[in-house]
Protein backbone atom coordinates (compact mmCIF):
# COMPACT_ATOMS: atom_id res chain seq x y z
CA UNK A 1 0.00 0.00 0.00
CA UNK A 2 1.78 3.20 -0.92
CA UNK A 3 0.71 6.42 1.56
CA UNK A 4 0.33 9.55 -0.32
CA UNK A 5 1.23 13.11 1.28
CA UNK A 6 -1.33 15.23 1.98
CA UNK A 7 -1.97 18.01 -0.18
CA UNK A 8 -1.05 21.35 1.06
CA UNK A 9 -4.20 23.27 1.96
CA UNK A 10 -2.41 26.74 2.13
CA UNK A 11 -3.26 30.08 1.15
CA UNK A 12 0.05 31.41 0.00
CA UNK A 13 -0.36 35.37 0.60
CA UNK A 14 3.50 36.23 -0.69
CA UNK A 15 7.15 34.31 -0.69
CA UNK A 16 10.69 36.33 0.00
CA UNK A 17 13.88 35.20 -0.27
CA UNK A 18 15.30 35.10 3.66
CA UNK A 19 18.05 37.59 3.05
CA UNK A 20 18.66 35.91 -0.54
CA UNK A 21 17.67 33.20 -2.30
CA UNK A 22 20.60 31.19 -1.99
CA UNK A 23 19.80 31.56 2.08
CA UNK A 24 16.10 30.49 2.59
CA UNK A 25 12.69 31.28 2.11
CA UNK A 26 9.93 32.87 3.85
CA UNK A 27 6.56 32.32 2.90
CA UNK A 28 3.07 33.81 4.57
CA UNK A 29 0.37 31.57 3.92
CA UNK A 30 -3.21 31.49 5.46
CA UNK A 31 -4.23 28.04 7.17
CA UNK A 32 -7.77 27.67 8.52
CA UNK A 33 -7.85 31.24 8.42
CA UNK A 34 -5.09 32.15 10.69
CA UNK A 35 -2.13 33.96 9.08
CA UNK A 36 1.51 32.18 9.51
CA UNK A 37 5.12 33.19 8.00
CA UNK A 38 7.57 29.76 7.73
CA UNK A 39 10.81 30.33 7.38
CA UNK A 40 13.26 27.95 6.12
CA UNK A 41 17.20 28.54 6.14
CA UNK A 42 19.04 26.38 3.90
CA UNK A 43 22.29 27.45 2.62
CA UNK A 44 23.07 26.92 -0.77
CA UNK A 45 24.85 23.80 -0.93
CA UNK A 46 24.57 22.08 2.28
CA UNK A 47 22.81 19.96 4.45
CA UNK A 48 21.92 22.39 7.15
CA UNK A 49 18.77 23.73 7.32
CA UNK A 50 16.35 25.16 9.98
CA UNK A 51 12.66 26.30 9.83
CA UNK A 52 10.03 27.88 11.88
CA UNK A 53 7.04 29.81 11.99
CA UNK A 54 5.74 32.93 13.38
CA UNK A 55 2.20 34.66 13.51
CA UNK A 56 2.40 38.58 12.40
CA UNK A 57 3.14 39.39 15.59
CA UNK A 58 5.68 37.39 16.51
CA UNK A 59 7.35 38.74 13.26
CA UNK A 60 6.65 42.33 13.61
CA UNK A 61 8.39 42.05 17.03
CA UNK A 62 11.55 40.47 15.89
CA UNK A 63 11.81 42.61 13.22
CA UNK A 64 11.82 45.46 15.28
CA UNK A 65 14.38 44.12 17.76
CA UNK A 66 16.49 43.05 14.50
CA UNK A 67 16.56 46.41 13.70
CA UNK A 68 16.94 48.07 17.09
CA UNK A 69 20.04 45.47 17.35
CA UNK A 70 21.06 46.69 13.78
CA UNK A 71 21.00 50.51 14.83
CA UNK A 72 23.54 49.72 17.64
CA UNK A 73 25.78 47.37 16.19
CA UNK A 74 26.09 50.17 13.25
CA UNK A 75 26.64 52.98 15.39
CA UNK A 76 29.15 50.82 17.19
CA UNK A 77 31.41 51.37 14.19
CA UNK A 78 31.21 55.10 14.49
CA UNK A 79 34.58 55.32 16.81
CA UNK A 80 37.34 58.00 17.12
CA UNK A 81 39.05 56.92 14.29
CA UNK A 82 35.99 56.77 11.74
CA UNK A 83 35.08 60.48 12.73
CA UNK A 84 38.36 61.85 11.97
CA UNK A 85 38.40 60.01 8.93
CA UNK A 86 35.42 60.88 7.55
CA UNK A 87 36.35 64.84 8.98
CA UNK A 88 39.56 64.78 7.31
CA UNK A 89 38.28 63.30 3.53
CA UNK A 90 34.43 64.64 3.25
CA UNK A 91 33.32 66.70 6.02
CA UNK A 92 36.19 69.65 6.69
CA UNK A 93 34.92 71.62 9.63
CA UNK A 94 32.46 69.17 10.79
CA UNK A 95 31.68 68.49 14.54
CA UNK A 96 31.67 64.79 15.79
CA UNK A 97 27.38 65.01 16.39
CA UNK A 98 27.04 66.56 12.75
CA UNK A 99 29.28 63.34 11.31
CA UNK A 100 27.42 61.17 13.55
CA UNK A 101 23.76 62.70 12.69
CA UNK A 102 24.96 62.10 9.05
CA UNK A 103 26.46 58.41 9.40
CA UNK A 104 23.11 57.99 10.60
CA UNK A 105 20.75 59.34 8.31
CA UNK A 106 23.58 57.46 5.67
CA UNK A 107 22.54 54.39 7.38
CA UNK A 108 18.83 55.06 8.07
CA UNK A 109 18.57 55.70 4.72
CA UNK A 110 20.05 52.57 2.62
CA UNK A 111 19.84 50.72 5.23
CA UNK A 112 22.84 50.43 6.64
CA UNK A 113 26.36 49.96 5.14
CA UNK A 114 30.15 48.12 5.59
CA UNK A 115 32.98 49.98 5.87
CA UNK A 116 35.84 49.46 3.65
CA UNK A 117 38.51 48.56 6.33
CA UNK A 118 37.82 49.96 10.57
CA UNK A 119 37.88 53.22 10.60
CA UNK A 120 37.66 54.24 7.09
CA UNK A 121 34.45 54.80 5.22
CA UNK A 122 33.77 53.74 1.51
CA UNK A 123 34.41 56.28 -0.81
CA UNK A 124 31.22 56.11 -2.28
CA UNK A 125 29.47 56.48 1.02
CA UNK A 126 31.94 59.46 1.72
CA UNK A 127 30.96 61.40 -1.31
CA UNK A 128 27.14 60.53 -0.82
CA UNK A 129 27.64 62.49 2.81
CA UNK A 130 29.46 65.47 0.96
CA UNK A 131 26.81 65.98 -1.71
CA UNK A 132 24.01 65.90 0.70
CA UNK A 133 26.12 68.63 3.03
CA UNK A 134 27.20 70.24 0.13
CA UNK A 135 23.24 70.31 -0.64
CA UNK A 136 22.32 71.50 2.31
CA UNK A 137 24.28 74.84 1.58
CA UNK A 138 22.67 75.18 -1.60
CA UNK A 139 19.10 75.03 -0.36
CA UNK A 140 19.91 77.51 2.79
CA UNK A 141 21.77 79.65 0.18
CA UNK A 142 19.51 79.40 -2.01
CA UNK A 143 16.20 79.97 0.34
CA UNK A 144 18.48 83.32 1.57
CA UNK A 145 18.42 84.54 -2.20
CA UNK A 146 14.84 83.85 -2.47
CA UNK A 147 13.90 85.81 0.62
CA UNK A 148 15.80 88.85 -0.08
CA UNK A 149 14.07 88.59 -3.17
CA UNK A 150 17.45 88.96 -5.27
CA UNK A 151 16.97 87.90 -8.86
CA UNK A 152 19.28 85.71 -11.14
CA UNK A 153 20.68 88.42 -12.80
CA UNK A 154 21.30 90.67 -9.36
CA UNK A 155 23.37 87.45 -7.89
CA UNK A 156 25.21 86.71 -11.53
CA UNK A 157 26.65 90.88 -10.92
CA UNK A 158 27.45 89.97 -7.55
CA UNK A 159 29.31 86.41 -8.19
CA UNK A 160 30.98 88.64 -11.33
CA UNK A 161 32.09 91.23 -8.32
CA UNK A 162 33.40 88.92 -6.28
CA UNK A 163 35.10 87.24 -8.74
CA UNK A 164 36.88 90.49 -9.99
CA UNK A 165 37.59 91.49 -6.35
CA UNK A 166 39.26 87.79 -5.67
CA UNK A 167 41.16 88.12 -8.49
CA UNK A 168 42.59 91.42 -7.40
CA UNK A 169 43.76 90.19 -4.22
CA UNK A 170 45.41 87.13 -6.11
CA UNK A 171 47.46 89.91 -8.21
CA UNK A 172 48.27 91.83 -5.03
CA UNK A 173 49.80 89.04 -3.19
CA UNK A 174 51.62 88.35 -5.86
Amino acid sequence: MVTLPEPDKREIITRAPFLTEGIGEMVAHLLHGDARIDVLIKPFETDMYASFDLVPKEARRLAAELVRIADVAQQAMWTPKLLAHVRERYLPGATDAEIVERLNRLAERDGGFELMKPGMLHPEDGYTLRSQAHGEVVDRVAGVVSEAGVTLGELESVVADLRKIQRAEIEDAS
